[in-house]
């Protein structure tokens, strides 16, 4: 009998997350078939098909995965980035498949679509406006007020958020927002290019929640702690399960249920990020019709709980139910480890001492020697150099690991 084929729209970017997906779908019993590029240092045994094509040329993206799905005869589309959620959303409205309705990943794509399917709901959103011109973004300074922060509606990962004072020169802000997020500098600016959110900016503490919405209902696997940089908002820290409290984490979750109603998702994962206030309180940054990254859910969710969440994805494309039974207790933590400068990278220092940290299970590299190292605001990807995954017994045990890990490696820029 042959084995069931789902469509992966592109592949996560590092090898080590990208390979898990893969692996996942074997363990799974699918085979699969990749629309898009097939990066170097995946492994090739684990892909039965590939149409080469550039996902940011959506009409010849939608033939190729047309005929990629007839070829193979694909039973689903899985997205593994933000650029790829509307793709896989197409191809499932056109093949019949179950998947994520066509206007819930737009809402899901667009920051400001996002936050308007919430306005209802106040209490769970930033406040915000739209903005696509000078004008519309004093205009919105005057009515949201400062401090605040300008995001492309179409961004992903953090990428060129900029933060507004009081006493920010709009003028020079706009001009720098324009130009960092020019579809020629990214292609994921492509799909909605001049348009930008401005949100006040909120305090607190952020996180994110991993699930899975079918049949309508919303499934949590998880909540992670997180830690980013300021300005930027650069990720550098995850840890998984939360250290919150019982009642904030059920806020959390009754925030997560009420986000995925009104987006609209189904059949898919999700990967939710939201603040929670001093008051304990939680409003959504974000929300993505796609697994988190970060090896949130590739190692740090299965890895602490036994839930098999890239298996769950390619069950679910395929329209089958998600495996949720928790099988281990432990917690899992990623630190990245951030270049201090730009210029080309020309190794790591200290390895040695990071490999002998207590509970240290993977130490992945992101740079290669020789590779350009760019700062926020632009490619945050690029000043992450490796990441150290530990795991330990208590949320406290990992912690101090990741900080060991961090405190001793030391990149070396030129």
């Amino acid at each position: 009998m042959t084995q069931p084929t789902v469509l992966y729209v592109g592949t996560r970017r590092g090898a080590p997350e990208a390979n898990r997906a893969l692996m996942a779908a074997r363990n799974a019993g699918f085979r699969v078939a990749v629309l898009g590029s097939v990066a170097p240092g995946l492994q090739a045994d684990l892909i039965h098909d590939v149409q080469k094509v550039s996902l940011s040329d959506r009409e010849a993206a939608l033939r190729a995965g047309l005929e990629l799905a007839r070829r193979t005869g694909a039973s689903g589309a899985l997205a593994w980035t933000d650029g790829g959620v509307e793709l896989a959303a197409a191809l499932s409205d056109r093949c019949g498949w179950r998947g994520v309705p066509v206007e819930a990943a737009h809402r899901a794509r667009n920051k400001h679509s996002m936050r308007a399917a919430l306005a209802h709901r106040p209490d769970l959103i930033p406040a915000f406006r739209h903005v696509t011109s000078l004008e519309e973004l004093l205009a919105a300074r005057e009515e949201v007020g400062a401090p605040a922060v300008l995001k492309p509606a179409g961004g992903s990962g953090s990428r060129s958020i900029l933060q507004v004072e009081p006493d920010t020169d709009l003028h020079a802000l706009y001009a720098q927002a324009t130009a960092l997020t020019l579809p020629s500098v990214a292609s994921i600016f492509a799909d909605y290019p001049g348009e930008f959110v401005y949100e006040e900016r909120l305090a607190g503490t952020e996180h994110s929640v991993e699930g899975y919405v079918h049949d309508g209902v919303t499934h949590i696997a998880g909540i992670t702690d997180k830690q980013v940089t300021f300005p930027y908002y650069v990720e550098y820290q995850e840890i998984h399960p939360t250290a919150l409290p019982a009642d904030t984490v059920e806020s959390v979750h009754a925030l997560t249920r009420e986000v995925t109603r009104a987006i609209g998702l189904d059949w898919c994962g999700f990967h939710l990020e939201c603040r929670v206030l001093p008051d304990g309180s939680a409003k959504l940054l974000e929300i993505a019709a796609r697994p988190g990254g970060g090896y949130i859910t590739s190692h740090l969710v299965p890895g602490s709980t036994g839930v098999p969440f890239h298996e769950n994805l390619v069950r679910l494309t395929a329209g089958e139910v998600p495996d949720l039974e928790h099988r281990t207790r432990s917690f899992f933590g990623s630190r990245s480890i951030l270049s201090p400068a730009e210029g080309v990278y020309e190794g790591l220092d200290g390895l040695d001492d990071v490999l002998r940290v207590d509970g240290l299970e993977h130490l992945f590299f992101g740079a290669r020697p020789g590779d350009k190292i760019t700062l926020p605001p632009g490619d945050a990807g690029s000043c992450e150099v490796a990441s150290a995954l530990v795991r330990g017994p208590r949320f406290a045990d990992v912690q101090e690991a990741l900080d060991r890990a961090a405190e001793l490696a030391r990149p070396r820029i030129a």
